[in-house]
C-alpha cells in the first residue's frame, strides 16, 4: 500500500471516530457512504470485442447506465454482471465464446462504475437497473455474475422468478453482514459503529441485514446454477458459502478452486471453460 494511499484510510479512520463521539448515526451515514463508493478506479483500457459492441445507455434514477451489445439479433441473451470496483471491459473473455455459441450478449457498467454516471451504489440500486433491463429487452436467458454482482442477480431473481434462466455465480458476495464485518474491521471501527450500519440499513431499506444473503435467497431459486469459489477468496470467504454447499441444494452444482483468490478467477481460462459449457 502507498504511503498516499495509508495516508486517506488513516483521514477516514479519524473522521468516522470524530464523528462517532457526536453522533453514532452520523457516523454510520459516513461509513456507508464509503463502505458504497467505489475508489479502486481499473484502468479504461479498451478490449478489441468492446470496439465492436453496439453502446447504448438506460437511465436509472435519472443517471445514465453504460452498456453494451453484441449479436443483437440471436433470440437467446446472457447478461454479464461484475462486481464492486470493476467493470464490463474486465469480462471481455467470455464474449467471442459466447458469441460463436449463437447468444447476444450484454454486458453493464453498473452505477459509479466503467463509464455510467454516479457516485456510489448499493444493492438495491444494482437491482434496480437489472429491472430496467428487463423492461427494455425482456428477459435474459442466462447471467454471469461475480461478487457484487453474484448477489444483485440472486435478489433479482427472487423477486422476479425466471425459473428456466441459467445463472453462474462466480465467488458472489454470499453474506452482506460479512462484507460489513470486514470494512469495519479494515479500518477498525468501533461496534456501535457497526451496528449503527445496521439499525441504517434497516431504517433506508426497511430489511435488516441478514436478509441481504445468498444463504437465505438460494432455497428460494428454482434455476439452474454454476457456483464457482475459491478457497482462498479474502473478499467474499468461502466459509460463507459452506452451509449452501451442506445444504444439497440439487439445481446448484459447486466447484471450488485453490490459488485463484476473489478477483483472478473470473479470468482463469479453465473457468471461462467452465461457464461456456454449462450455459
Amino acid at each position: 500500500m502507498k504511503n498516499n494511499q495509508k495516508l486517506f484510510i488513516f483521514l477516514i479512520k479519524l473522521k468516522i471516530y470524530v464523528i462517532s463521539l457526536i453522533s453514532i448515526h452520523w457516523a454510520a451515514k459516513v461509513a456507508i457512504q464509503i463502505f458504497t463508493t467505489p475508489f479502486r478506479k481499473p484502468k479504461p483500457f479498451e478490449p478489441e470485442i468492446f470496439k465492436k459492441a453496439e453502446r447504448f445507455n438506460i437511465i436509472v434514477d435519472r443517471l445514465k447506465i453504460q452498456g453494451y451489445r453484441w449479436q443483437k439479433e440471436a433470440v437467446k441473451k446472457i447478461l454479464i454482471v461484475h462486481g464492486f470496483e470493476s467493470r464490463a471491459y474486465n469480462f471481455d473473455r467470455y464474449v467471442v465464446p459466447l458469441l460463436e455459441k449463437g447468444y447476444a450478449v450484454f454486458a453493464m457498467d453498473a452505477k459509479a462504475h466503467g463509464f455510467s454516471e454516479g457516485k456510489t451504489i448499493t444493492l438495491p440500486e444494482y437491482t434496480e437497473m437489472l429491472c430496467e433491463l428487463e423492461k427494455q429487452f425482456g428477459a435474459f436467458d442466462g447471467y454471469i455474475s461475480h461478487s457484487f454482482g453474484g448477489i444483485a442477480i440472486c435478489l433479482f431473481e427472487e423477486m422476479h422468478n425466471h425459473p428456466n434462466t441459467k445463472l453462474v455465480l462466480i465467488a458472489p458476495a454470499t453474506e452482506t453482514i460479512t462484507s460489513i464485518q470486514l470494512f469495519c474491521k479494515f479500518l477498525k471501527l468501533k461496534d456501535r459503529v457497526r451496528l449503527g450500519i445496521h439499525d441504517y440499513i434497516y431504517k433506508k431499506s426497511g430489511f435488516r441485514v441478514e436478509h441481504f444473503s445468498i444463504k437465505r435467497i438460494a432455497p428460494l431459486l428454482t434455476n439452474s446454477i454454476l457456483w464457482i469459489h475459491d478457497e482462498d477468496d479474502d473478499i467474499t470467504p468461502l466459509a460463507d458459502v459452506t452451509p449452501i454447499i451442506e445444504s444439497a441444494q440439487k439445481n446448484i452444482h459447486f466447484v471450488i478452486t485453490r490459488g485463484l483468490g476473489h478477483r483472478r478467477i473470473y479470468k482463469d481460462s479453465l473457468v471461462v471453460q467452465q461457464i461456456i459449457d454449462f450455459l
